[in-house]
């Protein structure tokens, strides 16, 4: 471990340790901070026992830590956590900056987040348990195949189309049974060609079977005690199936650490960009910012929920007429998850509601 200590002697004994670890595959920055003196600052080798060995400096004090939240995952905040060490995994887009400021080194972003932490200036995410990790990342995956699926069958219409082969209308939307057997047996008058479309069938078989298996563990994991009466809550609304219940469960979890319902909406990213001067306001296209996964789930599920939920359909045709169609349903998802949160703290269902009639 090469680490190099401020030469300035302090007695840290009784004090607070502020320390900005800057996280990276081969190697973290440390800097550590006591009353705004740097009695720290050099690279580490990026292991937790390297990490453990130089805290010892530190006996007799009180260690806090922080790190960015990104690539590195949670592992250094569990092995923190347990050894009984105060540590804030902190979301990048939220650390202040300063204006002006073009010089980005790993040394200067250690010292600015111990610095932050000592002014107790930083937010921090909410850190889920090590199961509650892994029933996101199997829901996630499930995700992730789904997509490569996807993408192999662009890819595959994409190669008929480019060589000019004709495909059966019917089924060819929906992939059939009988469109990809279609897909099997058709010849393309290349071996090439040939060879070329059966290598993207062979992928898309196995991410097919791969979709399949992930399917079934969700569904036996939405089964379980710990899902299955928030599942059969969410799955109450129309347009909210088994899976999208999940993928908003698995992330989100506890809906109660969101204090107000426009905490929530702000971790979606659905609450709608601010510009003000003077006595100017404009307000713009929703943040963007926050969980893009369960956005793009509720949004999804919005458009089936307006097509069976009247005082909805009502709401998005009023929104639709003023902000336009994509605004609109942007605006139903928002409302759609502050129902999510009240009827996960309450233990209700969901009540379709008639339009009020003028």
């Amino acid at each position: 471990m090469a680490m190099s200590v401020k030469k300035t002697k302090l007695d840290v004994k009784g004090k607070v340790i502020n320390i900005g670890v800057d996280v990276h595959k081969r190697s973290w920055h440390v800097t550590a901070l006591v009353e705004g003196v740097i009695v720290l600052s050099g690279s580490s080798t990026p292991t937790y026992e390297a990490f453990k060995k130089l805290l010892r400096r530190f006996e007799g004090a009180t260690i806090r830590v922080v790190y960015e939240a990104g690539p590195a995952g949670f592992d250094l905040y569990d092995r923190l956590t347990d050894d009984g060490i105060e540590c804030i995994v902190t979301p990048p887009s939220l650390i202040p900056t300063e204006s002006g400021n073009k010089v980005k080194t790993d040394k200067i972003d250690s010292y600015k987040l111990a610095r932050l932490l000592e002014g107790n200036l930083l937010k921090r995410v909410w850190v889920f348990t090590a199961e509650q990790r892994a029933h996101r990342q199997l829901v996630r995956t499930r995700r992730q195949i789904s997509n490569h699926r996807a993408d192999v069958m662009r890819q595959i219409k994409s190669l008929l189309m480019f060589h000019g082969i004709q495909t059966p209308v019917e089924g060819s939307q929906q992939w059939t049974h009988s469109y990809v057997n279609w897909l099997r047996t058709t010849e393309l008058g290349q071996p090439f060609l040939n060879r070329s479309l059966r290598a993207l069938l062979e992928l898309f078989d196995h991410l097919s079977e791969q979709k399949k298996q992930l399917t079934r563990e969700v569904e036996q994991l939405a089964r379980t005690e710990t899902y299955a009466q928030r599942v059969q809550l969410l799955t109450s609304i129309p347009g909210v199936g088994l899976l999208s219940a999940m993928e908003i469960l698995t992330e989100l979890q506890d809906v109660s650490r969101f204090e107000r319902a426009d905490q929530l909406a702000a971790y979606l990213g659905l609450t709608p960009s601010q510009y003000s001067s003077g006595e100017r306001v404009r307000m713009g296209h929703i943040t963007h910012t926050g969980n893009a996964r369960v956005r793009s789930t509720l949004v999804e599920c919005s458009w089936f929920l307006i097509a069976r939920d009247p005082w909805m359909l009502h709401k998005y045709q009023n929104l639709k007429i003023r902000r336009g169609g994509k605004r609109a349903i942007v605006a139903i998802a928002r409302l759609l998850s502050l129902r999510i949160r009240r009827m996960l703290l309450d233990g209700v269902p969901y009540k379709i509601a008639q339009p009020a009639v003028a």
